[in-house]
């Protein structure tokens, strides 16, 4: 008993003595700042729960009534934009994902369509007589005969043109009995009224040298021949030996094949890169080693077909395109189709990347940029022309970026593209009452001026 007696009173003692050390210590040893104060968290803005690319800079709620959430100071740094998916380096290799760097090229393209061959305007000659007559004999039977310049095309007999120069040949015989009067009145009048003569032959298509031979030889001619102005095929024929034709009436067609006119077609929207001058190269359908390097000569002011019709009651939206080729060989027909190449330079030097990586979402575009750290953030861009396989990007990727050309939509799906596109469009709603520093509208607008 008494030693259980001590045993209690040595534990009281040494509890005693304890608890003076504690106490004299927590008197003289004063709390640290830094483990016993809390960090104040500073909050920069506040996000839309529900569409993370409305921000506010005041405590707000949305149109659903839930309060917008803080985001704090320490918080914005390991931010990253909605949509962003981090995908390892093994689910990276077995859904073939190949990413392509976005650099400047020269995009060219060619613009290919159908050509038709015509003759040249000015190349298109229309024969008639200015005299009436018979058509005494006919040199040119038969349609599609070549004829050259000089040529012999018919001889008419006009009892008029027998007249006119038998007053020719009246009219020089005068002129010649008064050249030695001693007159000057009588001279002039005899000389003017020779003069009147011959151009009256001429007015009738009578050549110098016709009416020096009628003048040689001093006797009317029965008949007047009519000769082919310009080389060319016969395409029109009108008349036959013997017939009847009047003042004016249309008698050959004759149209020079030497250069030939091809008519083309282009959509109107590819007006814009057509100029006069450019290069086309023209290939035969039906002979692949055949071609012809011309040049546009002309591009039609109005669509539709070469002669306007404004009344046609079709609408047509294509226009004309005319190309010169020489053809000295008569290889290129008259109606033949022919297959035109117009190269053209959609752009000199713009950011490029491939067709493939341009996600289409019939509102906007978007590209899958690649991070090279295992991320993947979905980005909207301002797609320009196409070419070569690669679209031209006006805004939104910078050279030296990495998008990603296969494997897509795979990706598209992994990080619930839709959602965030959505996000980035919702910016512009009534919820939005003013953009902040760190987070603006459409996260991967942010991204936009790269």
């Amino acid at each position: 008993m008494k030693r259980l007696v001590t045993i209690i009173i040595a534990l009281a003692v040494g509890a005693g003595f304890g608890g003076a050390v504690v106490l004299l210590y927590g008197r003289t040893t004063p709390p640290k700042a830094g483990i016993m104060a809390k960090k104040e968290r500073r909050i920069l803005y506040y996000r839309n729960p529900m569409k993370p690319g409305v921000t506010s800079p005041v405590p707000m709620k949305d149109n659903m009534g839930m309060d917008y959430v803080p985001v704090y100071e320490d918080e914005a740094a390991s931010q990253t934009t909605p949509g962003t998916v981090r995908i390892s380096p093994e689910k990276i290799q077995k859904i073939g994902v190949k990413s392509e760097e976005a650099a400047r090229r020269r995009l060219r393209r060619v613009i290919r369509t159908v050509g038709r061959v015509e003759p040249v305007e000015d190349n298109i000659f229309v024969i008639n007589a200015k005299v009436g007559g018979w058509v005494e004999k006919l040199y040119v039977s038969r349609t599609d005969q070549m004829v050259s310049p000089g040529d012999r095309l018919l001889d008419i007999y006009s009892p008029d043109l027998v007249s006119a120069q038998e007053e020719y040949l009246l009219a020089q015989k005068s002129f010649t009995g008064v050249k030695s009067s001693p007159y000057p009145e009588i001279r002039r009048g005899a000389e003017s009224l020779l003069e009147a003569a011959r151009k009256r032959l001429r007015n009738w298509d009578i050549s110098d040298d016709q009416i020096e031979r009628l003048k040689e030889t001093g006797r009317p001619g029965r008949v007047m021949t009519i000769k082919a102005p310009a080389m060319g095929s016969v395409t029109e024929k009108m008349v036959v030996e013997g017939q009847k034709i009047n003042p004016g009436e249309t008698l050959f067609k004759i149209i020079d094949h030497s250069k030939v006119w091809v008519y083309g077609e282009i959509y109107e929207y590819e007006l814009p890169y057509i100029k006069t001058g450019g290069a086309a190269l023209v290939t035969l359908p039906y002979s692949s080693g055949e071609a012809y390097t011309g040049a546009i000569d002309h591009v039609y002011t109005h669509l539709g077909s070469i002669r306007y019709e404004q009344d046609s009651g079709t609408e047509v939206r294509t226009a004309k395109v005319r190309i010169e080729l020489p053809n000295k060989d008569q290889r290129l027909k008259l109606g033949m189709y022919l297959n035109i190449d117009m190269p053209v330079e959609e752009a000199a030097s713009a950011v490029a990347v491939p067709e493939g990586a341009v996600i289409d979402t019939g509102v906007r575009r978007m590209l899958i940029i690649d991070r090279r750290d295992g991320t993947f953030e979905p980005r909207e861009v301002k797609a320009g022309a196409k070419a070569d396989g690669y679209y031209e990007i006006k805004s939104g990727v910078a050279p030296g970026e990495w998008v990603v050309t296969s494997a897509s939509f795979l990706i598209d799906s992994e990080s619930n593209l839709k959602a965030a596109i959505s996000g980035m469009g919702a910016g512009t709603g009534e919820d939005r009452d003013g953009p902040s520093a760190p987070a603006t509208e459409g996260g991967a607008g942010a991204h936009a001026g790269h």
